[in-house]
Formats: structure tokens, sequence, C-alpha cells
């Protein structure tokens, strides 16, 4: 039986508490709708929708005490128990706001243009339900960083040089999103002295785009952006959450510091300071979450969710199965022998937990599957980009030549990122079957053209990316072009390097204010998110988002895709080829559900994927 380690695990008492008594917001906000689609003028051109719709669609907490029902997965065999499991314990407290607090009151009811049927608050099928209008008191003073007006919110940025020679601006600079660009030289793009530097015009225009469309309570959300350098350790990070709290004393913080790591000390060291975090956290564990709840927020799925989800995949999708992918002669056909691949790299704990907890998992397959694992290899060095040195060559070598002797016929990948181990195979002439657990980095477009491809030509596995096949129907991109629809930069790469990678994030935000209602607070936005009922997706595009007991991340789902190495690339580049094609358009599932089938490399018709990246990996701790 594999030993689990959990890091940084957090034990806390068993609480049970009623559902509506936690979610008062949501209820006061129901019954103004109510009144107010009584008495609002028509002039004011509303949308409609009469209350049944909206009481269907909202995520109206239920009548009762009744617990929300578990998981159907299998996290519980995964070793999370009552000590630190993700239906166990309460979240630590946090200061009360008075309900009764007076503060800024609504000058009158302000339209939003929502969407759809029934009607959500933006074209992107993840939006909340349409919150069309609001009138009266949002309490003026509810929390640090808010007024009757304003929201305040820090960008938290990397350093970066562009291969056109933009540079961002330097480090333990501010630049005010809501400011004219001319009065901040020091924002501006280095090149031209006449333009935003792109991170900053990307976010512009996002910032810009939610506060028209979001619900905010007559508040506006007024977005800074501060750079830190492109290098970090824990002294800088915290160093730059005292900065950062001297000067601006935020409500929130959106963690976009991609490069450096560390990026847990930093979140820390702003919730020690009741700063509530947003970030496209990729590989970071329940506990973190719970050790700072209810004020880190993230939309991709913590670690033990994921686990969960590719154990299932696995056991349902390819144990039961025998080789039918490889590359090698006389393979096909035959039971599978297994080995577990995994990075041994000690800057990313969060890799070998989510490598200890699938080991586990896999041991109990929930429908009886049984692996015969052959090898376990690892590497010692995870990369963002390729890793050319010496060192990890002869260790790609080392792991391939284990894996043949033990007559490996498929690969599963637990995580990670490095392209040795494809060359290495190629050189050997070795085409096993690779299976990979998506972690928001080796299964997106880019990196993965950077493996050998007539070795990744057998590879497929599970990802949490939404379908976003078509470019400019992204919701980032639509967002993006909502606001500036005449750019003429690098187009949809412009807007898929830059804006969708910050999209995700900036929806989170916005998302948790609109939940919270207008007494906006750390403990109303935990209680506008744990409100919503655990659901499936029926579309590709949407992901199951609801938060389980102690859980903090949205995502709760993910699809399969497949790997075509002679794909024409989905954005008309005819310098590259190959992309992951989602099987049945990306359909979804939770953990428990996948059906028993093998459905890879069948239909070449299968949509393919624009997604690059959904967030860095494992950040150092």
């Amino acid at each position: 039986m594999a030993k689990l380690v959990q890091p940084g695990a957090v034990t806390t008492e068993s609480k049970s508490e009623s559902v509506l008594r936690k979610y008062p917001p949501l209820i006061f906000l129901v019954i103004v709708l109510l009144i107010a689609a009584l008495v609002l003028p028509s002039a004011l051109n509303l949308p409609q929708s009469n209350p049944t719709t909206v009481l269907e669609y909202a995520p109206v907490p239920p009548e009762d005490d009744e617990p929300p029902p578990s998981a159907e997965g299998n996290i519980s065999s995964l070793g999370l128990g009552s000590s630190s499991g993700l239906t166990t314990g309460a979240p630590p407290s946090v200061p009360q706001v008075d309900p009764q607090k007076k503060g800024g009151s609504g000058k009158r009811p302000v339209t939003k243009r929502c969407v759809g049927k029934p009607l959500r608050q933006t074209e992107d099928p993840n939006s909340p339900p349409c919150v069309p209008f609001f009138e009266g008191d949002n309490g003026g003073t509810t929390w640090q960083g808010v007024t009757k007006d304003e929201i305040v919110v820090l960008v938290y940025l990397s350093g970066y040089t562009r291969l056109n020679g933009e540079s961002s601006p330097a480090r333990g600079t501010y630049c005010d999103l809501d400011g004219p660009p001319d009065k901040q030289p020091g924002c501006m793009d280095g090149n031209t002295q006449a333009n935003d530097v792109d991170f900053i015009k990307a976010r512009r225009a996002l910032s810009q785009y939610f506060n028209e469309r979001f619900q905010t309570y007559d508040r506006r959300v007024h977005l800074w952006a501060f750079w830190t350098g492109s290098a970090s350790s824990a002294a800088t990070r915290r160093a730059d959450a005292a900065g950062n709290w001297d000067r601006l004393k935020p409500f929130a913080v959106l963690d976009n510091a991609f490069f450096g790591g560390f990026n847990e000390v930093y979140a820390e060291a702003m919730t020690r300071r009741r700063v509530n975090v947003y970030g496209s956290f990729v590989g970071l564990p329940n506990s973190f979450y719970r050790k700072n709840a209810p004020q880190v927020w993230s939309f991709w799925p913590d670690i033990e969710h994921t686990a969960d989800m590719f154990v299932s995949y696995v056991c349902s999708k390819v144990a039961p199965f025998p080789v039918a992918h490889s590359g090698n002669a006389g393979e096909n056909g035959k039971a599978r022998k297994y080995a577990l691949m995994s990075t041994s790299d000690r800057n990313f704990p969060g890799l070998a937990y989510f490598a200890q907890l699938t080991k586990l998992g896999l041991e109990n397959c929930p429908n009886g599957a049984k692996l015969d694992i052959a090898a376990e290899v690892a590497y010692s060095r995870n990369q963002f980009s390729t890793d050319t040195s010496p060192e990890a060559a002869q260790e790609a070598r080392t792991n391939v030549g284990k894996m043949q002797t033990s007559k490996v016929t498929t690969i599963l990948w637990l995580q990670g990122h490095e392209t040795q181990h494809s060359l290495a195979a190629k050189n050997a002439d070795w085409y096993p079957e690779w299976v990979f657990a998506g972690d928001g980095l080796q299964d997106g477009i880019n990196v993965s053209r950077d493996q050998q491809q007539d070795v990744w030509a057998h590879a497929w596995g599970m990802t949490n990316f939404l379908n976003e096949a078509v470019p400019r129907e992204r919701p980032c991109v639509q967002a993006f072009r909502e606001v500036d629809p005449n750019y003429e930069g690098r187009g949809v790469n412009f807007v898929d390097g830059d804006a969708c990678r910050a999209y995700r994030d900036m929806f989170q935000l916005f998302k948790s204010i609109q939940l919270a209602g207008p007494h906006l607070s750390p403990s109303t936005i935990d209680q506008g998110h744990h409100a919503i009922p655990r659901y499936t997706s029926n579309d590709p595009r949407v992901a199951a988002c609801f938060y389980d007991p102690g859980d903090y991340t949205c995502v709760k789902d993910a699809q399969e895709v497949w790997w075509d190495s002679n794909a024409p690339d989905p954005e008309g580049d005819a310098d590259e080829k190959g992309c992951y094609r989602m099987v049945a358009s990306g359909k979804r599932y939770l953990a428990g559900t996948w059906p028993t089938s093998d459905d890879v490399f069948k239909n070449t018709s299968d949509p393919c994927n624009t997604v690059t990246v959904q967030g860095f990996i494992g950040t150092p701790v």
C-alpha cells in the first residue's frame, strides 16, 4: 500500500451548518428582484424574467438542513480520512461584518446586458445567473478596500521581455488601470512610449468589460497592477506583500505572477493581512486552501480533486482494455503492463503529492480493475521549457531502458513536463502508449509540440480544459474584442497570450463579488460559492463548478483528449502542426462517471482544442 504524505495538511473539527443561514445575501437579492420587478418603470427596458426562472437558475440554497450530496468519485479511497478530508472541518472564522451597518445607497437601478435562456451575466457559458440591476443599500465599507463606490483590487505581475523587444515596467512599478496611460509613462511600452505594455492593455480591457457586464452593486472594481521581478524568493514575495498592503490595502489580489515561484508564500502573506487572493493555481493541495480559508480561491481544481478524476479515468477508460494504441510491433491486443512516471523535483511538492495520491488510488480501482505495474521511474528536473542538459538526457535514457527491460506497454505520466523521455524513446525506436494526467501545461498545444511527434502520436489523457475549439469564440477573446474591436496587434495570438491568461482569475473575482451580494466580505463570498448546488455539465464549454465542504476550487470535471500530430494548426499557422482532439467534442465527466470504453484515436473529426496553458503548476514553496 502506498504511503500518503500530504504537504501542509490542516486538521479541523467537523461542523454541520444550515446552508440557508449561511447565505443571506442572495436571499436578500432575490427579494429585491421580486419587489423591483413590480415597481420599476418600463422605460428602463430591463431584461424580462419571471420569478420562477430566476429562482430555478440562481444558486438558491435548499430549504432544509440536509448536507450536500457526497462526491461520486473515489476521494475517500485516496486516504483523505477524517483528519484532512475535503468534507471535514469548518474553515477558520473571519471577522464578521454587521449586516445592519449603513453605508452608500444605490442611486437608481443599473441595467446589465444579460444574455441567454435562462439569463446569465455574459456570453461566457460559465457565467452566473443574471442580476440585471441593484437598487438599495450596499453596506458602504464592508471590508478593507471596499467603500460604497469602489473595490480596490491589485493585479500582481511578473517581469518579462518579449521577442519583439518589449519589456515589462521596472520592478516595483504600480500602474492604475483606471488612470490615463499618458500620465503613467512607467507603464508604457518602452519601444513606442505611446501604448500600454501588452499585459496592461489586456487587463485594462478586461477591467472595463467585467465592470460593465457583472453586477457589483453600485461599486466599481478599481484595478491596479504591480510589477515584481522575473526571479523571486520567499523573502521577496513577503516584501512585495508588505509593500502592496502599505500602498493600497486592497480587498483582493489577482496573482498573475507566472514566473519565479513562491506564489504560496505571497498568498499566505496577503491572507494574514485579510486580503482575498485569486489565482489560476494548479497543483496545490486542499490543505493550502483550508489553511487560508476562506480567502484563497482558484478556478482550477486542487490536487485531491484532480487525482480523484484521473484515478477514475484510468480505472474506467484504460485498465479494462488490452493494448490498442502502441506503435511497437506485436503489442496491440496484449495485456497492458504499466509504468508509473513522475517527477522527483523537490521544487514541485504538489506534483509529488499528486503522484502519491494517484498511486494509492490505482491500487484500489473502484470498479475492481487491476493494473499490472511493472516499473516506476522518476525524473529529477521538471521543466516549463525544453531541458537539453546532458544530465536530463542520461536520466531519460536510463528510465527508458528500465521500462523497455520491464516490457512496459503503457506509461502513466502522473503530471509534470519535460521532453527528454520522448527523445530517448525515439532514439531507442520504442513507441509505447502514453497516458497523461493533465496539469495545465502538458495538456496544452505548445509544449506538446516540443515532444517527439512520432512518439507523442501514441499519447492521450485527461484534462480539465474546457472546449475552446474556435479561437475567436473563446470567452477571453470575446471579452477583449468587445472593448477593443479594432485592435491591430498580433491578433488572436496576442489575446491568447495575455488576455486569456488573465481572464479566468478576473472572472472568478467578479463572480465572487456578484454571488456575495451587496454586503461584500470574505464571509459572504464563502457563503455565495458554497450555496451553489452540485451539478453535472451537459455543455463541453462549461465546467461543473461547485464547492464541496472545505473546498475552495471551482472545476470538478474533465474531458478526454488524444494527440493528433498531423492535425493542422487550429489558428491557421501554416508552420505549425499538432493538436489535442477532444473526444465527443469535449464531453465532460465528474469523477466516478467515466464510461467504460476506449474512444481515443477513432475519430479524426474530433475538434481540436486551442488552449495553450491554464496555469503554472506546483510553484516552489
